[in-house]
């Protein structure tokens, strides 16, 4: 009889740290995506006001100033690298969190969008777009 009250309390405290995993997971993985598009949306202003630059540089007839332009770009360099860690600390979260849950669900298909998907996903599981 103590055997199976003690596999019902083994049980349950599975139960407990996977659910506590899952949450925290989704917490951090919220606040990273967050970053994400932050991030994205920084890059994609950047490269329209890099655009808008040489636009105007060449519809008015002058050169384009290539310091700014560089700098534009280094800008926006600095971006994809910081999405690109941030997307880095979602597959260490999800690696934590599988350690944490006993799931061996193996991450790396990344969409467009981001999100990072269970390897051999059709779609993505965030925007439903064809991996």
């Amino acid at each position: 009889m103590a055997d199976i009250f003690d596999k019902m309390v083994a049980g349950l405290n599975k139960g407990v740290a996977t659910v506590g995993a899952n949450s925290k997971a989704m917490i951090e993985k919220a606040k990273v995506n967050t970053a994400i598009k932050g991030l994205e949306e920084e890059r994609k202003q950047l490269a329209e006001l890099l655009g808008m630059k040489v636009y105007t540089a060449i519809s008015e007839g002058a050169e384009a100033p290539r310091e700014e332009i560089a700098n534009f770009c280094s800008e926006i360099t600095k971006r994809n690298d910081l999405i690109a860690e941030h997307q880095e600390q979602l597959r260490r979260i999800e690696a934590e969190t599988n350690a944490v849950t006993g799931n061996n669900r193996v991450y790396s298909a990344t969409c467009s969008c981001g999100n990072v998907n269970a390897e051999g996903s059709k779609f993505c599981a965030k925007c439903g777009s064809g991996l």
